[in-house]
């Protein structure tokens, strides 16, 4: 259980969760103390890009916390109902501007002491021309 998890009330009826394990789990987890909705808490998916022009990667300068000024491939989180690879190519234009073609898998990372997973799609580059977003630097 996250000690920095900001779950405090519950989304059904409002009253406060309590930290315990159900019965038949093996994980604690936020329970209302009124309804007894079981709350979870689940790792978030983290889609990107290894954008290559001709044979060269294209990073992005965040601009944003965390790790303001440095630099990363284009990715953030995946949205509710929307695909990994389509998350990594709306986040790759909104970071850097750029459109990518000949798409597929590259690399999943596990990272458990940020529960999330992290799931990057390499291909080209459509145009060089790429314009950065507002949560990129350069």
């Amino acid at each position: 259980m996250s000690e920095e998890s900001e779950l405090k009330f519950c989304s059904a009826c409002g009253a406060l969760l309590e930290i315990k394990i159900p019965e038949g789990d093996t994980r604690e987890r936020h329970v209302c103390t009124k309804c007894g909705q079981i709350h979870y808490e689940n790792p978030h998916n983290i889609v990107g890009t290894v954008p290559v022009y001709n044979g060269k990667v294209l990073l992005c300068r965040r601009a944003i916390d965390p790790c303001f000024g440095k630099w990363n491939l284009p990715a953030g989180h995946q949205e509710m109902k929307e695909g990994t690879m389509a998350g990594a190519l709306r986040e790759t234009k909104e970071e850097a501007g750029a459109e990518l073609k000949n798409v597929c898998p590259f690399m999943l990372l596990d990272v458990p002491f940020a529960s999330g997973t992290h799931i990057y799609f390499i291909g080209d580059v459509v145009n060089p021309d790429c314009k950065p977003g507002p949560e990129t630097l350069a």
